[in-house]
């Protein structure tokens, strides 16, 4: 009809609708093209995912997110977590109990070994598993005898037997009534670290001590002549019967050292104690006694000296030191229990002596 503004507006909406049509044509034919063949992506393994998410994060074992929310468990505070705190003690305990922090493991581990050295020089391994070590019992042939002349001695033989190192328990408890919980979490981690390390320590230290006991050959097993008094000749005998070591410790009391020892001479009058002096003063040791180290074991018992190598010691850890925790609501007490499992064995049964004063 001649109207121009019209017809204008007529071809934009057909022009708007065609490219509707068009798109939904597309659309349409990319739907029927997928019906024909869909690709499904692999199923993402959730907890693989999570994991890696997590891991990201600083909240492993040695983590402080870990370390807070460990004891906030221990105070039965887990509703004061933050949510780093709650994924950290979430993921670390999701397969295990929950272990102790690093920082506060090495702590323990560090106070053992420096209360009782015996600890700090046994090869100690924490498996987290049972372990089979081979022993030496004895030398079944070769032995020095008397021969024909021109005929030679048999060829040395050694009898070995395998230990199995299944570990046995050791525990130590303490009770915090409810005020005393209200302790803030380095005053708590000061507390359970010297209580556990003191008790634990002083366990597996006897422990260690009756091994090597248990382990020496009968013939390294001597005692003095005299009732309270070692001579120079005894001390140097028992150095003697050692077989197969490398460096030489000698493990004693106080009382021994200073009421048996320390004023004991040679034929010729001289000192057989010599004290250890800075800078050459070893960790833990309080001299030195015909070249073998003495160092202060309270395991050891009074009138007692064990001569030998350490290193034949084998000690494993089937259960790192934890700290478990419980309530009681009847006496309004928490319970703080550490527990360990471990064994050790003297793979060697001439690499120690065992010198006993007669009482």
């Amino acid at each position: 009809d001649g109207n121009l503004e019209a017809a204008a507006e007529k071809k934009t909406e057909i022009e708007s609708l065609d490219n509707d049509f068009e798109k939904q044509k597309a659309a349409k034919e990319s739907l029927n093209a997928l019906k024909d063949s869909v690709q499904i992506p692999d199923i993402v393994d959730t907890k693989s995912a999570l994991d890696n998410t997590l891991k990201r994060k600083d909240i492993g074992v040695g983590s402080d997110a870990y370390r807070n929310a460990f004891f906030k468990h221990l105070l039965g505070q887990d509703d004061q977590m933050t949510q780093l705190e709650n994924e950290a003690f979430t993921h670390t305990t999701t397969t295990t109990s929950a272990p102790l922090p690093t920082t506060m493991l090495n702590t323990i581990w560090d106070l053992v070994t420096g209360q009782h050295a015996i600890m700090g020089d046994i090869t100690i391994y924490r498996t987290g598993t049972i372990l089979e070590v081979v022993k030496h019992t004895e030398v079944s042939q070769g032995k020095a005898k008397k021969v024909a002349e021109a005929t030679a001695n048999d060829d040395e033989q050694n009898t070995m037997v395998k230990v199995t190192l299944s570990g046995n328990d050791f525990s130590k408890h303490v009770n915090v009534s409810y005020a005393e919980a209200k302790m803030s979490i380095d005053a708590l981690e000061s507390y359970l670290t010297n209580e556990i390390a003191s008790g634990l320590g002083e366990a597996m230290a006897e422990d260690a001590i009756q091994t090597i006991r248990d382990g020496i050959n009968a013939s390294n097993k001597v005692s003095t002549a005299a009732s309270g008094e070692v001579t120079y000749s005894e001390l140097a005998n028992a150095f003697g019967k050692l077989k197969r070591v490398g460096t030489c410790v000698a493990y004693m009391t106080r009382a021994t050292l200073y009421n048996r020892l320390v004023a004991m001479t040679d034929g010729t009058g001289r000192p057989i104690f010599q004290p250890s002096t800075w800078p050459s003063l070893q960790a833990g040791a309080a001299g030195t006694l015909l070249g073998a180290t003495i160092k202060i074991e309270d395991a050891v018992a009074d009138d007692m000296i064990l001569i030998g190598d350490p290193r034949r010691v084998t000690y494993n850890m089937v259960q790192d030191i934890m700290v478990e925790t419980d309530k009681d609501i009847k006496s309004h007490v928490y319970t703080y229990s550490g527990y360990a499992r471990g064994q050790g064995a003297l793979i060697d049964d001439m690499s120690f002596v065992q010198l006993t004063v007669t009482a």
